[in-house]
């Protein structure tokens, strides 16, 4: 039993171990990146902010009014491994029907609930956009690519993202409703974080099976 036990141990460590975290993505300004501060700070009627109006989750704003955010930015990977993404669905001011997609796939719309996820594995390598896109009510769509603007037109369907922490971000979306440019119609939280590796998994899962046999044969004794 002893040696059983230091197998598990050893194999807990290592999990622990393929647990950790590193850096997986990063926010890069593209040509639409603009320069007067006052394009770059949570405007007072967003409504994720203030909870004025909308649909929420109720755990408290990541993000305050004034605080910088960074129009005219992506999403990328900084690293060539794997990773996986978890998105969360913050709520929105907007009644249209806003639509978020990971690649062809969609994730969230105007029937999601806050506090929904959707979870997938990029696999694209290093230095590379994330796949997610936006699309307002109209059929206009806002890929996480080099054409993602910068709020200097009101009428422009643009994202603009806040940075949490290493590996996470707020993504919030402006349907370019004329009059309503302050990035509140669909917020989205993303999170990287690493891949449990195989070798690690079927380590703890033989640590697992050791004691299920062990106990079995006790019973029968």
């Amino acid at each position: 039993m002893k040696k059983l036990t230091q197998g598990l141990a050893l194999a807990a460590a290592m999990g622990v171990t393929g647990f950790a975290q590193a850096a997986y993505i990063g926010a890069f300004a593209n040509g639409n990146a603009p320069g007067a501060p006052a394009e770059q700070t949570v405007p007072g009627d967003n409504d994720y902010a203030t909870r004025a109006k909308g649909i929420w989750t109720a755990d408290a704003p990541l993000y305050s009014v004034g605080d910088s955010v960074l129009f005219g930015h992506n999403l990328k990977s900084t690293t060539a491994d794997p990773f996986k993404l978890t998105f969360t669905y913050l709520g929105k001011e907007a009644s249209d029907n806003n639509k978020f997609y990971w690649g062809n796939t969609l994730a969230f719309d105007t029937n999601s609930t806050p506090d929904d996820q959707y979870s997938a594995v990029f696999t694209g390598g290093m230095n590379q956009f994330l796949g997610f896109k936006f699309e307002n009510g109209g059929g206009t769509i806002v890929n996480n690519d080099a054409l993602n603007g910068s709020q200097v037109d009101p009428t422009s369907v643009n994202f603009n993202l806040f940075y949490i922490a290493e590996d996470e971000f707020l993504i919030s979306f402006d349907d370019g409703y004329q009059g309503d440019d302050n990035h509140d119609d669909m917020v989205i939280h993303v999170k990287a974080s690493k891949v449990p590796e195989p070798g690690t998994l079927a380590l703890l899962g033989l640590g697992l099976a050791g004691i299920a046999v062990r106990m079995r044969g006790r019973k029968k004794a």
